[in-house]
């Protein structure tokens, strides 16, 4: 398999590149230490699969697998991470991903990823637990009984993006004191208060990356 590593560490890089050219027959075609060079990359090398960090600079890993998924459906991305949580493993798999490996994982599991990918199947590190995965039963969350406006949902986007109360208005074409607006109406309609809340809710309904 000819595959692209993203990590913005070297040594983290050069040790994945050694594990793979120990334990399988990968070939490394290209490293890039950030999520734009990743993109990039993959235009160019049309690579079979990508292993890739969540926590890159300029574009996270999960907003380049979904670019990836989007314009190189036939590229398996592969996250390699120790951000572990439900919120991360869910986004990650709801966005395409072929697998999510703990960075705390015995090597050898690098090897049996890329079997499973191979297999076109998907491939979770056993101390990822699958609880995690699923989403928790039982009765509606109070947020999710809410239907949100056409505005509403696209200032939630902006602010799962990172974007400033000021960058968002500029998008929007509005006011700072309209975005302040709609935001004090989402956390009200939501039950959810400060801007952590409001991006957790975006990333687990799958908001965070949904076309604006």
């Amino acid at each position: 398999m000819r595959i692209i590593l993203a990590d913005p560490r070297t040594l983290v890089r050069a040790g994945l590149k050694r594990l793979l050219q120990e334990h399988t027959d990968a070939q490394i075609v290209g490293e890039v230490a950030d999520g734009q060079a990743l993109l990039e990359k993959v235009g160019q090398l049309h690579p079979d699969a990508v292993l890739t960090e969540i926590e890159l600079p300029k574009i996270t890993g999960i907003e380049a697998l979904v670019q990836i998924h989007r314009h190189y459906p036939e590229v398996a991305v592969l996250i390699l991470s120790s951000l572990t949580d439900g919120q991360h493993v869910r986004a990650a798999l709801r966005h395409g991903a072929a697998g999510f490996l703990d960075k705390d994982a015995d090597p050898m599991e690098l090897h049996l990823a890329l079997r499973a990918v191979q297999r076109k199947q998907i491939y979770l590190s056993p101390s990822i637990s699958h609880a995690a995965v699923e989403r928790r039963g039982g009765a509606l969350r109070q947020e999710d009984q809410v239907m949100l406006t056409p505005r509403q949902r696209q200032v939630l986007q902006l602010i799962a993006r990172g974007k400033s109360t000021k960058e968002i208005a500029a998008l929007m074409g509005v006011s700072i004191k309209t975005v302040e607006t709609h935001r004090a109406r989402l956390m009200n309609a939501l039950g959810l208060y400060g801007t952590n809340a409001l991006m957790r809710y975006a990333i687990r309904t799958g908001l965070d990356y949904a076309h604006l």
